[in-house]
């Protein structure tokens, strides 16, 4: 078997890699991420420049400390984006499909997950990431509602640390 290249979707992935703190996040009044008790931190990886690998952890609003891996590359054969997160607070892993859309800096990744009203329904979600520049981005949680439409339960903002 031939050893897989990058391609120009894997570009994208590739100026996510580096060291980077939340600045901002909804949900999370007060957070100081010049506070290192309070600073959410993610460490990305490249795996052979096909993968990434993001290792976050911080504390959360209610303050306990999380651990989050996110695991996200560009298969070819399937034709779009796949990956993979799993958190320290919950049982379940997340699969995802995702694109890259139209403006070239937003990464959409969907995956099924347990509906957070406890009702055992599986909903989709919709977890976005948009690279406003090589030193800012944004990550944002939302999930379809009855009508089709999504609802955004979380947004965060990140800067590269220098």
């Amino acid at each position: 078997m031939e050893s897989a290249k990058p391609q120009k979707e894997h570009e994208f992935l590739s100026r996510i890699v580096g060291d980077w703190v939340m600045t901002a996040s909804s949900g999370y009044e007060g957070y100081d991420p010049t506070d290192p008790a309070q600073r959410f931190t993610e460490t990305v990886s490249s795996v052979g420049g096909l993968w990434i690998i993001g290792n976050g952890s911080g504390k959360m609003p209610d303050g306990s400390i999380m651990t989050a891996v996110i695991t996200v590359g560009f298969d070819p054969a399937k034709g779009h984006f796949v990956g993979t997160w799993v958190g320290s607070m919950m049982t379940y892993l997340w699969i995802y499909k995702g694109w890259l859309e139209d403006d070239g800096k937003t990464l959409t990744l969907e995956a099924e997950g347990p509906s957070f009203d406890g009702s055992g329904r599986v909903d989709t979600y919709h977890d976005v990431l948009v690279l406003h520049d090589d030193n800012h981005r944004g990550f944002s949680g939302s999930v379809r509602q009855p009508d089709g439409s999504f609802k955004t339960f979380m947004t965060s903002e990140f800067r590269r640390k220098a």
